[in-house]
């Protein structure tokens, strides 16, 4: 028998079975002090049944933390989102490493939802891409539900559009899985905090399922101002209204001034006598990437650099630099207007009426059954190629 030892937080590990589980609940539904072995929340629908159902085969364990939204969510704690998702994916990392040196012969999974979802996300394209805390060839399947990273219109398995079978898991011949089908109606627009990296090794091995409507995972596609307003919440104590009002500004104003850095540095051509604003992503998108602290800051010292290259160029041939400038910028004004015009449409929000009740519906509508058979396919697959 193999038992963890250590911190409170650590992996309850009785023996090796063949496929250990790694669940984060969503905003509210966990804490630093959970039970690990509770199958309680969204999260618990999925795991608590595939244990019930091959009990020899799966193991599972719970990542406690603060799952909170700035103090405004009931059961969740004081912590900022951002800072929250930081906590759960640090969580995470720690217990998918114990897992696997504990268990040389054992494979994991990750499952997630909401909050828990963007954590194991993060977690799975950073393996996928061979920077994460354990080797690619150790997770079998992720499945995520309601995920805030959601990229847009990307379907089941993201990078296979069509797709609806998991791939096998390494080393496996897939034979259980194959049976297999991860069903969902495909849902429109992007997660709000969505990002564009994929998962690298793990694109066939990774689910995520989101019902249309549900803001969380399938917001306006191109609404820029909605994801940059999402952001700068998730950064703030919102228990405090006078302190979350600073750090809004303060947020704000930072995401701004990295905005126009960036397209100081990226998007203006400097030649001489000549600046064309020719740029290799939309200010919307310029925008969300500021506003976003995974993102680092560009240099401030090299956007004053390049800044003045250019009023230097615009000083020495202003009757023709000036007009088209202001027609280059006057153009992309226009565009990022446009593709925020949806938000003050009124079927857009029609379209998000029950928001609530398709975020908390997935597992009352049968959305985690398809997991639940993925994990005790899995499971078998596993166990037969041990």
């Amino acid at each position: 028998m193999t038992t963890s030892a250590g911190p409170a937080n650590a992996v309850p590990i009785n023996g090796c079975p063949a496929l250990y589980i790694l669940g984060v609940q969503g905003t509210g539904q966990s804490s630093p002090t959970a039970d690990p072995l509770a199958d309680t929340g969204v999260v618990g629908s999925l795991i608590g049944p595939v244990v019930s159902t091959v009990p020899a085969l799966v193991q599972r364990a719970y990542i406690g933390y603060e799952a909170g939204f700035g103090g405004i969510v009931s059961g969740g704690g004081a912590d900022p989102y951002v800072s929250s998702v930081s906590g759960a994916r640090a969580n995470l990392d720690a217990a998918a490493a114990e897992v696997v040196e504990a268990c040389p012969n054992t494979m994991l999974a990750g499952v997630g939802y909401s909050q828990g979802a963007q954590a194991v996300a993060s977690f799975a394209r950073d393996v996928g891409s061979g920077t994460g805390p354990v080797p690619a060839d150790r997770v079998a399947g992720i499945a995520l539900y309601a995920n805030p990273d959601r990229g847009q219109l990307e379907p089941v398995f993201p990078g296979r559009p069509g797709q609806t079978v998991p791939d096998a898991a390494p080393g496996t011949t897939g034979a259980a899985v194959s049976t297999v089908q991860v069903l969902a109606a495909r849902a429109g627009g992007a997660g709000i905090a969505t990002t564009a990296d994929g998962y690298g090794a793990l694109t066939g091995r990774v689910a995520d399922i989101c019902s249309d409507g549900d803001l969380a995972c399938s917001a306006p596609g191109q609404a820029a101002v909605l994801r940059l307003g999402a952001e700068l919440f998730a950064q703030a104590d919102l228990t405090n209204p006078i302190g979350a009002i600073t750090t809004l500004s303060s947020a704000l104003s930072s995401a701004l001034g990295d905005a126009w850095n960036t397209v100081v540095l990226t998007d203006f051509q400097v030649g001489p006598g000549n600046v064309d604003y020719a740029p290799e992503a939309g200010l919307g998108d310029r925008l969300v990437d500021a506003g976003d602290p995974r993102t680092p800051s560009p240099d401030p010292m090299a956007a004053g650099a390049r800044w003045s290259e250019i009023i230097a160029a615009v000083t020495a041939n202003p009757v023709v630099v000036i007009p088209k400038l202001f027609a280059q910028l006057g153009a992309a004004w226009g565009q990022l207007a446009a593709e925020n015009a949806e938000l003050v449409n009124p079927v857009t929000w029609w379209r998000f009426a029950d928001t609530v009740g398709r975020h908390n519906g997935y597992a009352l509508t049968g959305q985690m059954n398809s997991g639940i058979a993925w994990m005790v396919a899995l499971a078998h697959d596993i166990a037969g190629a041990r």
